[in-house]
């Protein structure tokens, strides 16, 4: 008999701890939505060095871009829910603390890179 209060309560602590798992990550990031995103935006390779994309597998067409990461719901109070079309994703805000603009670096991987230099 005391095994099976003993068995009670574990189970009951393990769900608990499942139950609070998951109001914790459902806050974090549906409602507080703290976490960071990472997406391309276009680029010009006569002026900065770019990321080369292909559009297939057979890479018949090149695109060129940057990466931008930063907080999403920093991106959803410049822009709100359709960002496709806001200039502010375009680029860091000054006083945007976490927002970087990665440029592709030649010395590190030239076969991906285009540049001004290349």
């Amino acid at each position: 008999m005391k095994t099976s209060t003993v068995s009670r309560v574990l189970t009951l602590m393990l769900c608990a701890f499942i139950g609070l798992t998951v109001l914790t990550s459902y806050y974090r990031y549906v409602i507080a939505q703290d976490f960071m995103v990472t997406y391309e935006i276009d680029c010009d390779p006569t002026s900065t060095y770019c990321y080369i994309g292909c559009e297939d597998d057979d890479c018949t067409e090149e695109y060129f871009y940057q990466e931008v990461e930063r907080y999403a719901a920093t991106l959803l109070e410049f822009c709100g829910e359709d960002i496709t079309d806001c200039e502010a994703s375009y680029t860091c805000m000054t006083n945007e603390a976490d927002c970087y603009v990665t440029s592709c670096n030649a010395g590190d991987s030239p076969d991906e890179c285009a540049g001004p230099n290349l």
